[in-house]
Formats: C-alpha cells, sequence, structure tokens
C-alpha cells in the first residue's frame, strides 16, 4: 500500500525558515537598496557601524520573536492575513526603530527612506516565497477520509464531490453505528492525505480520532465545529486553580471597535459610489427598458438588534416574482430575467446597498440580511439563531464568502458566530478581499442544487462515480474523473 501525505506541514516548516532568513537579511539589503535608487544619500556613512548592528539585531529579533508569536504562516492563515501582519509588523518595527535615529542624526528624511526600503525588502521577498508555497500546496490534492454518523457523512460527501471535486477527491467514509466505527479505518487513511472528522461524531470518537490523526505530521486533519467551538477559537488560557480553562470573549463589536468599523463603512462606501457611477447610469436604464417596471427591488430585513430595514438591490427578477410569496431561488428560477442573471452572477445588483450602509441600516461586513418570515422559522428551529443579531447585517460577510446558496442555514449561522467571535479591522479586510474573488467564483452565484437532495447511492450513480458500499464504509475510485452535469 502507498501511503499518500500531505505537504502542507512541511511547506510551512519551509516558510519559518524563510521568514527568519528574511528577518535577518532584509535590514542590510533594505539599506543598500535604498542607496541604489536614492544615490545622493548612503546610509551606510550617516549611521555608523555600531548604531547600524544594534538596529539590525533588534529588528531582526522583534520580526522573529513576532511572527512566531503570531503564529503568521501563510499556509494556514492565508497570504492575505499573513502578508498584512508581516507588514504591520515590519513597518511597526523598522519605523520605531530608526525614529530613534532621528533624534541623534541630521537627515530625519533619509530615515523614512531608510525604514520604507527595508520593510518592503521583506516583505516583498517573503510574500513572493509565501505565493510559491502556496502554490506548490494547491497541486497537492487532496485524498479525504470522512469519519461521521451515515446521513451527516453522506450530506458532506456530496457537497464535496459536487462543489469542490477538483480540490478534495473523497476516497473513503467511515460510518459511526451506535459509536461504533470498523476498524479498517486506521489502516485506510494511509491512503488519505485529509482527515475530516464532523462535529456530530459521539465526544468519545470525537477524542480518540483527533487526537490519533492529529499525531502524524504528514496528514490534515480537520475538526467540523459545534457551536461551542465557535465561542472558544482563539480564545486566552488560563488556570482555574488545576483546571485548564478558556477565558470566553463576548460575542459582540465593543463601543471602540463600532467607531472604528462604522468609520470604514462609510469611507469604502463612499469610494465604492463614486467608482460606480457608469452602473448607476447604465443598470436603471436597462431594467426600465426591459419591462418598464421599478428600477429598485426593496424588501423588509432585520439587521442588528432584529430591526426592520428596507434593503435595496437592483431588480433581477420579473415584477411578480413574489405573487406567491417568499421563496428560495433555485438554479434554474425562470422568476430570474435575463439580464437579471447578468447582474446577479457579477453581483452588480447588490451595489445599491451601499445605501444602506450609509444610512446606518448595515455594515459593508456581517451577517446576510434575511427575511423575518425565514427568520421566524430558523429561531424556532435553533434559538442560538439569535445571537447573529448582535451586530449589524453586512452586505458582505465571512459567511457570504465561505459558502453556497444551499448551504444550511444552521451551517451559515457557524460562520455568523465565527466572525462576531473573532471580529477585527484586519478581518473586515480579508472578507472585503475575498469578496472580489467570490464575485468570480459561479458557484457561489448559482442557486440551489437539486442533485444535492437525491439519496446516496442514486446521487452517485448519476454522476457516473465507481465506489463500493456496504454498511460500515465506501470506498471511491478517486481516479476516475467525475462527469459534471
Amino acid at each position: 500500500m502507498n501511503e499518500i501525505n500531505s505537504i502542507k506541514r512541511s511547506l510551512s516548516i519551509v516558510e519559518k525558515v524563510f521568514i527568519i532568513f528574511f528577518a535577518f537579511i532584509s535590514y542590510p539589503v533594505g539599506l543598500a537598496i535604498s542607496n541604489f535608487f536614492v544615490r545622493e544619500i548612503n546610509p551606510f556613512s550617516i549611521i555608523n557601524f555600531s548604531t547600524l548592528s544594534i538596529g539590525w539585531v533588534i529588528t531582526f529579533l522583534l520580526l522573529i520573536f513576532l511572527e512566531f508569536y503570531f503564529k503568521n504562516v501563510s499556509l494556514y492563515k492565508g497570504i492575505f492575513k499573513s502578508t498584512v501582519v508581516s507588514a504591520l509588523l515590519c513597518f511597526t518595527i523598522t519605523f520605531s526603530i530608526l525614529c530613534v535615529y532621528i533624534a541623534i542624526g541630521t537627515y530625519p528624511l533619509n530615515y523614512v527612506i531608510f525604514a520604507s526600503f527595508i520593510g518592503l525588502t521583506y516583505i516583498v521577498l517573503l510574500t513572493i516565497i509565501r505565493i510559491l508555497l502556496i502554490y506548490l500546496n494547491s497541486r497537492n490534492t487532496k485524498i479525504a477520509l470522512i469519519i461521521g454518523p451515515k446521513e451527516d457523512a453522506n450530506l458532506l460527501a456530496k457537497k464535496l464531490i459536487k462543489e469542490n471535486y477538483k480540490k478534495i477527491k473523497v476516497k473513503y467514509i467511515f460510518y459511526e453505528i451506535d459509536e461504533h466505527i470498523d476498524d479498517k479505518v486506521f489502516l485506510k487513511f494511509k491512503e488519505c492525505n485529509s482527515i475530516i472528522l464532523l462535529n456530530s461524531l459521539s465526544f468519545k470518537n470525537k477524542q480518540k480520532f483527533l487526537l490519533y490523526f492529529n499525531s502524524n505530521l504528514n496528514k490534515d486533519v480537520y475538526l467540523c465545529t459545534t457551536y461551542f467551538d465557535i465561542v472558544l477559537i482563539g480564545n486566552d488560557v488560563t488556570s482555574i486553580n488545576d483546571l485548564l480553562s478558556y477565558e470566553q470573549k463576548p460575542l459582540r463589536i465593543d463601543i471602540v471597535e463600532a467607531f472604528v468599523k462604522r468609520t470604514m463603512d462609510i469611507i469604502v462606501s463612499l469610494i465604492i459610489l463614486i467608482l460606480s457611477t457608469p452602473i448607476w447610469l447604465i443598470v436603471p436604464l436597462i431594467i426600465k427598458l426591459q419591462d418598464g417596471g421599478p428600477v429598485f427591488y426593496k424588501q423588509v430585513r432585520l439587521t442588528k438588534d432584529q430591526k426592520e430595514f428596507y434593503i435595496l438591490k437592483f431588480r433581477s427578477m420579473r415584477v411578480d416574482a413574489e405573487k406567491n410569496g417568499a421563496q428560495l431561488s433555485t438554479s434554474n428560477d425562470n422568476r430570474v430575467t435575463k439580464f437579471g442573471k447578468i447582474i446577479r452572477a457579477t453581483r452588480i445588483d447588490e451595489i445599491p446597498q451601499v445605501i444602506n450602509v450609509l444610512k446606518g441600516d448595515m455594515s459593508l461586513v456581517g451577517p446576510r440580511p434575511e427575511r423575518p418570515e425565514f427568520i421566524n422559522q430558523f429561531l424556532k428551529e435553533n434559538p442560538l439563531y439569535v445571537y447573529r443579531f448582535n451586530v449589524k447585517a453586512g452586505v458582505t460577510g465571512y459567511q457570504q464568502v465561505s459558502t453556497t446558496y444551499h448551504t444550511t442555514y444552521d451551517d451559515k449561522l457557524r460562520y455568523d458566530l465565527y466572525y462576531i467571535s473573532n471580529y477585527d479591522i484586519v478581518f473586515d479586510l480579508y472578507i472585503l478581499f475575498l469578496t472580489i474573488k467570490t464575485v468570480l467564483s459561479k458557484a457561489m452565484a448559482e442557486g440551489v442544487s437539486e442533485d444535492i437532495n437525491l439519496p446516496f447511492e442514486e446521487f452517485l450513480n448519476k454522476l457516473n462515480l465507481e465506489y463500493k458500499i456496504d454498511d460500515h464504509h465506501v470506498h471511491f475510485n478517486v481516479k476516475k474523473e467525475i462527469k459534471k452535469k
């Protein structure tokens, strides 16, 4: 049996080596580059050797300490987050140290130039390496093994097969039946490099398999979350007598964070409004010429503290689309107009929501605003849904860029609660960055896929997959290409 391994953890070690290397060379290289571009300034003559050495050592040690303290590795945090954190760390450190030089020097502006080149050297070199490592990791196809109760495991497998068959190939599914899982899992996992443990596993099995699989350095292990996991992620660990404990963070945004968030909302919304001027001129005209109906679609939605407001969108459906009441949109919804399909696919229909943001009804980033009738139903089924209203609804959000239309509201709620619990300004910028990628993603723009609701074996047969199935596990032929229908 050939064991299949993940290279992610190995590449993360390579990235840490480069962090150390670039932290060491960026100070002298940055000074040398500044001398090359600004020839009339020689930093090595302005800064004497002893002062240069002290700044070099302090910059190197602080960068290494802080990069590793924040565990700032792109293979886990992503290229955007890791680059932003590295930039903040590097520029803060270099400018702080060189500000000391200004006090003893005669050319303050020169030190700003030096600090800029040192910071840029570190960020550019490290970002290039990070992009390369993330690319190499993406070439390592994920061969997955899923462990969980039958219904939940089959549902996840269907979603992965339907939506991510190029990125993740499901090879095995092992079912938990009366808290028992076939012991073959301890042998078959060697043929996979990604292990997915469902949150609905019994606590006993969740604990056993998480510790067992996570002890293998060459496997990627994923534990699907419960609501309690979400609000504990990233929290500080403390001790209460002899008990190792998490200190709970509030599931709210405080008044200072809210002020910063609101300021960013206003500034970015005004920029979007200005840049989208041509859209405001062309789109309403086409909608009006299409059927003579209203340009805007207004609908009651709920925001923070379940307050009602009217959301604004460019109309993408027929005027009589909701004559039979509210309905979820499907992938082949005949209520959507021809032009409506275009503005939906490109997310242009969402642009008028910047008006809602400027009015204060919404934020740029936050949970998706839903209709009262849907929310009332969700609250009956899951009372925890109320906590997503601790913040304003958002034009985009962590849930919106991470899920599709046919993701269950219960799974979407996990993303919303994670966002609220871990909010910071960098997280908002990261989500706005991901929104650009989402706009270009066809899967995110599609409606509900009816295939997901088919019985498991019928679903597999429809996609012409090769598989072996029994009461305890499923084995797929991952070498066979899926026919996408």
